[in-house]
This record gives structure tokens, C-alpha cells and sequence, in this order.
């Protein structure tokens, strides 16, 4: 049945000239394309080929970094020193960032404390200029709420009201900037202390990276020379993996196209179509039943999935031992 879907381009020429086959043979034409795509594992197939093609330009890649950099040693070394110090330089705002945000924490912890202090000393300060100001808003509000009074003398006790709130809140200001500044007066030599040990701990990173460079310089002489080798063996290892996803693409394609041929086939058989194309031919009357092949290939792959759940199913051989 095989020779049934045979389209030659020969044939297909003949076949356009006299527009149907001159025995009365039936003919039938599949959107091929179409019927792959219907297929239960095209997404899975479409996926594949997309990791691979990520894979090959990542291979690709690889391999213009790999011969740019062994056309010069010396442009590779300066490179590799440069990534290194970068990486480095990295770790050292990281490093001096962890510290500071240390030093930060005692800083404000011993903020508060001193924030603390203050509070209580200028308690009875504080106290004083409220109840100053407090028996003065109250005769003034009531005042306000409870005598009946011209709209002129109102808005006089309203203005003095405000005057006195305003007054008040200048005085409670002038306060908190006073604890403010004896705070910060308090603080000062503890600010002091963390900056110098910020300035050593940021020196002893700073040597400390020094010599690692220097460290990492030494050895690229050697590191170096063996760059081409190591290319060749990361290329090796991907040009691996491309071939089994390659042998892998070619087997679930393979299988999905045996699946639509197979479907061909069997409606060639059962219609008695005498060829099927897999492209449209322009003068050509033929059956198209690619709704067929597609519906024939959902049946398949329901087919397949019952198939398979039942393989997974363990059957209970136990037997009860007397």
C-alpha cells in the first residue's frame, strides 16, 4: 500500500495536463502539514526542536568566544583579570555593605538608648510647657462652647485660640530639636568609631583582594595554554547532547509521521483512492480527507493513552498462604 502515496513531481505534471487519471482512478489529497500539527506529541515535538535550536546557537556561541579569545593570549589574560575583578570588586561592596548595615544596627539601637535618656531628662521640661499652654486652650474652648457671644468677639477667640495652638506647637518643635541635637551630641564620637572601622575592614578587604589578583595572575601562563583544549572538550560535550536530541527529534518525528501514513493508508485502502498527495495540485480533482487523517490520529492517540494506563496497572497475583 505503500506505493498508494507515492507523489512524484512527474506524475504530479501529468496529472495537472489531464486533470484526472485516465483509468478512473480516484484520487485524494492530504494537507500533511496540518495533519502533523494536529498530532498529540507536535507541541512535544516543536519543543524539542526549540531546545535544540537554543542549544546549537549557545554552541555556536561558545565556539566564536572560545577562537577569539585563544587568537590572543594576551587580550584573553586581560579579559580573565578583568572578569576576576569584577567579580571581586563585587564581593567587596557586598562585604562592605553586610558590615555597614551592621555597624548601622548598633548605631540605632544605641540611637534609641540615648533617645531614651534624653526623654526622661527633659520629662519634667516637656510636662511644664504642656500644662502651660493646655488651661489656656481649655478656658479658651470653653469659652468658645458655652457663652453666646457677636460674631465679631467669635472669630476674636477663634483667632486667639489658633495663636495659642501655633504657639504651643512652635514651643513643643523648639523642644524636639533640642533632644534632637543632644542626641546627635551623644552620638557623635560613636559615628566616629564606626567610620574608622568601616575605613579598616574596607582596607584589610582591599589587601586581601590584591592579592588574590595577583594570585589569579600567576597562574594564567599555565591556565592559558590549556584553552584550546578545554574548548575543544565543552564544544565536545555540547556537540554530545546535540547529537542525542537530534536522534531523539528524528525518532518522535519519524514515529508521528508513521502515525499519519498509517492513518493514509488504512482510508486508501478502505476508499480505494489510487494515489495521495501530500501537497494541493492545481487541475487535479481530488478527495481532500485531511479532517479524516486528523480525526483518525485523535482515535490513535486516545487509543495509545488507554493503552498505556493500562500497562501502568499492577495486578494483584497475591494469594492468601495457609
Amino acid at each position: 500500500m505503500r506505493r498508494l502515496l507515492i507523489s512524484l513531481t512527474c506524475l504530479a505534471l501529468l496529472l495537472s495536463a489531464c486533470g484526472k487519471m485516465k483509468n478512473g482512478g480516484r484520487i485524494a489529497v492530504v494537507n500533511w502539514d496540518k495533519a502533523l500539527e494536529s498530532h498529540s506529541q507536535y507541541a512535544e515535538l516543536e519543543q524539542r526542536k526549540s531546545v535544540f535550536q537554543l542549544l546549537l546557537d549557545k554552541r555556536r556561541e561558545q565556539e566564536i568566544i572560545g577562537k577569539t579569545k585563544m587568537s590572543g593570549l594576551a587580550k584573553l589574560q586581560q579579559l580573565k583579570l578583568r572578569s576576576k575583578q569584577n567579580f571581586l570588586s563585587a564581593d567587596f561592596m557586598t562585604k562592605m555593605a553586610e558590615k555597614q548595615a551592621v555597624e548601622q544596627e548598633q548605631l540605632k539601637k544605641l540611637s534609641n538608648q540615648y533617645a531614651d535618656q534624653v526623654d526622661k531628662e527633659l520629662a519634667e521640661e516637656e510636662k511644664k510647657l504642656n500644662e502651660h499652654y493646655r488651661l489656656q486652650i481649655f478656658n479658651l474652648r470653653l469659652r468658645l462652647d458655652t457663652i453666646r457671644m457677636m460674631p465679631e468677639e467669635r472669630n476674636r477667640l477663634e483667632a486667639q485660640l489658633k495663636a495659642v495652638q501655633n504657639e504651643r506647637d512652635r514651643d513643643r518643635m523648639g523642644l524636639m530639636q533640642h533632644k534632637i541635637a543632644l542626641v546627635n551630641q551623644r552620638m557623635e564620637p560613636h559615628v566616629k568609631a564606626m567610620q574608622q572601622r568601616l575605613d579598616e575592614y574596607a582596607r584589610q578587604l582591599q589587601q586581601q583582594m590584591m592579592a588574590e589578583m595577583k594570585k589569579n595572575a600567576e597562574k594564567d601562563s599555565s591556565v592559558l595554554q590549556k584553552a584550546p583544549e578545554a574548548l575543544r572538550g565543552i564544544l565536545g560535550t555540547v556537540d554530545e547532547e546535540l547529537d542525542k536530541q537530534q536522534q531523539d527529534i528524528e525518532v518522535l518525528e519519524t514515529s508521528m509521521k508513521k502515525d499519519v501514513e498509517s492513518i493514509v493508508t488504512r482510508l486508501a485502502r478502505e476508499r480505494g483512492y489510487t494515489v495521495v498527495f501530500h501537497k494541493y495540485r492545481t487541475n487535479v480533482s481530488a478527495d481532500d480527507i485531511t479532517g479524516d487523517v486528523i480525526a483518525g490520529l485523535k482515535k490513535l492517540s486516545a487509543g495509545k493513552k488507554f493503552t498505556n494506563a493500562l500497562s501502568k496497572k499492577v495486578p494483584d497475583t497475591g494469594t492468601d498462604k495457609k
